[in-house]
């Protein structure tokens, strides 16, 4: 939101006969002091527009700025410092990363973190929202729960230049080096930890469970325990 667009709200707001200045604040979500500004031009019948010509110039020039702007939507990864250095590389300056960062704004660019797809299916949500109704009256205390995370050896997360609301995405290779970290956890206690870099087959996943859970399990529930493993389409039962 714009300074003019937080001048319009809070104009649409005391047009509306809310005259408190905090009021008009908590609800725009409007600095207090542009409210306080706001409220007291209208009370004198003054416009709330912008005045042409006020404010602090900008640093960056037209030309400049659409250079700018294009070396960000052609290199769309590259961070402020970095598009800054580049950008003065390129056109011979001396600005600095708040002044690009700025004017980036200006254009209405944010700095993003980029979602890797593909994302959950329609068909997923479905299952986890049938799996959730079948197991509200669970007792969930004799559940044994696990969970599984890699670690990335290479790569990371990467911020891309873009516009608005828009999601950019994040081109990735299938097989990245990574570092796999296994264990299970209930409402009694929490199992070993188990490190390991080879892919997650079914031979490996029953040696997990025989070496971190069965033992520990019975010791924690001799009365009967159930495992909710990572596999999406089942629950793995174990009586004791």
């Amino acid at each position: 939101m714009n300074e003019q667009e937080e001048r319009n709200n809070s104009k649409i707001l005391f047009d509306t006969v809310i005259m408190n200045c905090m009021e008009l604040s908590r609800r725009t979500g409007v600095p207090k002091s542009t409210v306080y500004r706001t409220v007291y031009k209208l009370r004198n019948a003054e416009s709330v527009d912008r005045k042409i010509g006020s404010g602090k110039q900008r640093q960056i020039k037209v030309n400049n700025a659409r250079s700018l702007v294009s070396l960000a939507i052609n290199n769309p990864r590259l961070s402020v410092r970095k598009l800054t250095c580049k950008f003065n590389k390129r056109r011979g300056l001396s600005f600095s990363h708040e002044a690009v960062r700025i004017e980036m704004k200006q254009h209405g660019f944010t700095h993003k973190v980029a979602i890797k797809i593909p994302m959950l299916t329609q068909t997923y949500k479905a299952y986890r929202v049938d799996w959730t109704k079948s197991n509200r009256c669970r007792d969930w205390e004799k559940v044994i729960f696990s969970d599984e995370m890699f670690i990335w050896l290479a790569g990371g997360r990467v911020c891309v230049w873009c516009k608005g609301d828009s999601k950019p995405v994040k081109p990735s290779t299938k097989h990245s080096p990574k570092l796999h970290v296994w264990r299970a956890f209930s409402a009694r206690g929490t199992f070993p930890i188990k490190v390991f870099r080879e892919n997650l087959t079914g031979r490996l996943y029953c040696s997990i469970l025989q070496e971190c859970l069965v033992e520990q399990a019975s010791v924690l529930y001799p009365d009967g325990w159930v495992f909710q493993g990572r596999q999406r389409s089942q629950t793995h039962v174990q009586p004791c």
